[in-house]
């Protein structure tokens, strides 16, 4: 499957950045909502304990520009294989359309962080980049609004190495307190309060060149691309690959339209596909669900209502119903079997 090496950097980043800021990663994961975490690997985490850090950082420093000046952390060659083709693409335009294509092969850590979806309108002179998101909570779907128009913005600049000046930032919510000290970390006007969050791209930017373009280059990193993209989507691989894209989801699972658009097919073929698999999305759903819950009730201190929470169930009781029919115990019996082990 794809190299998930840029899924490995955005919280160590996050805490060079605290750092930078006088706040240690000791301060962070004590936090209420994130000691459960004090014992993991930094690099461990998934879609949604990632969005979790990302809101108490916010808390812990109370600095709304905080997703915005990460987004400019970022190094386009932890990218791998993405990152070179990006390099070698002629202009702007030929970037985006990479992005758009091969986004799924990246990781959570570039523009795709619990996989929003980005979709292209057209607006006169140009285009809008415009972002949907079906994970997390209000908070953290605004923080990663600004993370990734900042990261898009910011690799724009590092492409063609000079700011991007023309263009606008919308975000649909209310302006921050410190307004003023937000917009001077984009190089292009930001409004709030707007129908939609989306980056609006003139024409003019996109004919910008690259100044690292390498078309002999492009070719081969492009078919790298095109390769990592037919692997994930083989029709062995597609249990595997969904497997994989809720687990990351952590329990707040998109649906199958968005599953199916992050594996670039339609709806139906993947249902078709799965039922070739003898298997369907929503068995898949309950398998990876009952892995989550395995390891929550095993190796954290959460309450069977909290794991319940975790996992998208309304009610504790469902959760319980359906933990005893994929396991044969009930969750409490579960944890004590597990300490006992």
């Amino acid at each position: 499957m794809a190299n998930w090496q840029s899924t490995n950097v955005l919280i160590p980043q996050l805490i060079g950045l605290l750092a930078q800021d006088g706040f240690t990663s000791k301060q962070l994961f004590s936090l209420p909502a994130l000691q459960q975490f004090t014992s993991r690997d930094t690099k461990s985490f998934n879609a949604i304990e990632i969005l979790k850090i990302l809101e108490c950082a916010v808390i812990l420093t109370d600095d709304s520009t905080l997703m915005v000046r990460l987004g400019r952390q970022l190094d386009i060659t932890t990218l791998g294989t993405f990152g070179f083709a990006l390099m070698s693409c002629a202009d702007l335009h030929e970037a985006l359309k990479l992005l758009l294509r091969y986004r799924t092969i990246i990781g959570p850590t570039l523009m795709s962080l619990a996989m929003p979806s980005l979709d292209v309108h057209q607006v006169p002179n140009g285009i809008a980049l415009r972002i949907q998101l079906g994970l997390g909570n209000p908070v953290q779907q605004r923080l990663i609004a600004e993370l990734t128009f900042s990261q898009i913005t910011f690799i724009a600049e590092v492409l063609i190495g000079e700011l991007v000046t023309a263009g606008e930032v919308h975000l649909s919510y209310p302006a921050p307190v410190n307004q003023e000290a937000f917009q001077s970390l984009f190089s292009v006007p930001v409004k709030f309060d707007q129908a939609f969050s989306e980056l609006v791209i003139p024409e003019s930017n996109l004919n910008l060149r690259i100044r690292t373009a390498n078309p002999a280059g492009h070719v081969i990193f492009q078919n790298q691309c095109e390769e990592l993209l037919r692997g994930l989507n083989r029709v062995e691989n597609f249990s595997a690959a969904i497997r994989r894209i809720l687990i990351r989801a952590g329990g707040e699972f998109p649906m199958i339209n968005q599953v199916a658009s992050m594996l670039h097919v339609s709806e139906s073929t993947l249902r078709r596909r799965l039922k070739d698999e003898s298997t369907n999305f929503r068995a898949i759903c309950d398998e990876v669900r009952n892995v989550l819950a395995c390891q929550y009730l095993s190796t954290t201190k959460l309450t069977v209502s909290e794991i319940a929470n975790l996992l998208d169930y309304a009610e504790t009781v469902s959760f319980r119903r359906a933990f005893v029919r994929w396991n044969g115990t009930t969750p409490s019996q579960y944890r004590q079997s597990a300490l006992i082990a």
